[in-house]
């Protein structure tokens, strides 16, 4: 995969040979963005019938609409985690046997870099998870980031943040993982603020990095709690993924700070997992998450609410490295 990051990039779609080309792409946001792209794409069918946190009914119509009449040679996904999530859900739900080409216009989920995709059905949310859905090129141009909102910014660069911290102390974080999600926290500690409140070049570059480094961090070690959280409070309060999740991430950070042998999740011991805690707060450079994500959340403009939840992912809960005890959390 392509791990170049800068302002052009998108070039690149005219070095892959195609004929046909089928494009998931989104539907106001891409309008700004579709001049640009049409100079590299030869003769492209736009799709864009699903919502943002795609459901299943989104897919099986899409499906409809194919039916018999399938006959492009590439799926090339533009936009955000939603855009390539549902790319990937279509082509698994196929069987589709096509290259796959991955275009993230946003800072934030990673997706291009993930054999995995978020669904919702019946209002519950689900995962695919499977690696004929990792994309087999990644075009990462930061000239998209460039007008992007401010909120969407700040959302999806939180998410990015998170991922690399959920990922660094997962029970299924290995050396591998753990380098990425090093990286990519490195990459928000010192770019995220500025990004988000300004359009500065450099900014964008290194949070789009940050996003695909959590992004391989993450396909290897999955999320936590802080993601199992999101989902109940996104499908039930209409709340974005990556604020949602973010709510919770300095609640979570300091409950795995105590981990306890009665608590441990992780059957790599106690100390391993306060080795980990603590070389990421060492990293970021604080000593209590709640003042340093308060703080950052001001800078940015998020605001923090409280929500309740009545549904979390058991997978997840099984990844993070000290068991979920209610009255402790």
């Amino acid at each position: 995969m392509n791990n170049n990051v800068y302002n052009g990039a998108i070039k690149e779609l005219s070095k892959i040979n195609f004929n046909k080309p089928l494009v998931f792409c989104g539907k106001k946001s891409f309008e700004k963005i579709k001049p640009i792209v049409e100079r590299y794409l030869k003769f492209p069918f736009y799709y864009n019938d699903f919502t943002s946190n795609p459901k299943i009914e989104d897919v099986k119509r899409a499906t409809t609409f194919f039916n018999n009449k399938f006959d492009f040679d590439i799926i090339i996904a533009i936009g955000g985690g939603s855009v390539i999530d549902f790319a990937k859900i279509f082509k698994y739900e196929n069987n589709l046997k096509l290259r796959f080409v991955a275009v993230p216009t946003t800072a934030g989920t990673g997706s291009e870099a993930t054999q995995f995709a978020v669904y919702y059905e019946n209002k519950i949310k689900k995962s695919l998870d499977d690696s004929s859905i990792l994309p087999d090129i990644v075009i990462l141009d930061s000239q998209f980031l460039k007008n992007n909102p401010k909120y969407l910014k700040a959302t999806t660069a939180l998410d990015t943040y998170c991922q690399a911290i959920e990922s660094y102390f997962a029970t299924k974080s290995t050396k591998e993982s753990r380098k990425y999600a090093y990286m990519a926290i490195e990459l928000c500690r010192d770019n995220l603020i500025k990004y988000v409140n300004s359009n500065d070049e450099e900014c964008a570059k290194n949070m789009m990095l940050a996003s695909n480094l959590a992004g391989r961090a993450i396909n290897i070690s999955r999320t936590t709690l802080a993601h199992a959280m999101s989902y109940n409070i996104t499908i039930k309060y209409g709340l974005p993924h990556g604020h949602a999740v973010a709510l919770n991430i300095a609640r979570l950070m300091e409950y795995n700070k105590k981990i306890d042998p009665e608590t441990l999740n992780d059957s790599r011991g106690v100390d391993f997992v306060k080795e980990r805690m603590e070389e990421i707060y060492s990293l970021i450079g604080i000593s209590d998450a709640f003042e340093y994500f308060s703080n950052l959340f001001k800078q940015i403009d998020i605001e923090q609410k409280d929500f309740e939840i009545d549904y979390i992912d058991p997978e997840r809960m099984k990844n993070n490295p000290r068991k979920l005890i209610i009255e402790k959390f």
